[in-house]
């Protein structure tokens, strides 16, 4: 489904942010970044898949950098393994 927001990529992100249970970066450019600072602002649970270049493989190093504790990243080089640890965090926030 489309649905037109008329709010560009920046609008988007945030929708698309907000709107998800976990966000996982993959490789990844400025909106990737935008995305990532949405969702760790929000508090939502995010999977970095590590190795796979770009904004992705930036992630540790920008977090350390803004000593604001690690939220609820969730790092792998594995993309099924980084997937099953984020659909565990969800479940268990779920539960919650």
């Amino acid at each position: 489904m489309i649905i037109y927001t008329g709010f560009e990529y920046s609008g988007r992100n945030l929708l698309l942010t907000r709107s998800a249970d976990a966000v996982i970066i993959v490789c990844g450019r400025m909106g990737t970044l935008n995305e990532f600072t949405i969702a760790f602002e929000d508090d939502k649970i995010i999977g970095v898949l590590e190795g796979s270049g770009g904004t992705a493989d930036s992630i540790r190093g920008l977090i350390a950098q803004a000593h604001r504790g690690s939220g609820k990243v969730v790092y792998d080089s594995d993309p099924k393994k980084l997937v099953e640890k984020v659909i565990t965090l969800i479940k268990k926030e779920k539960e919650q």
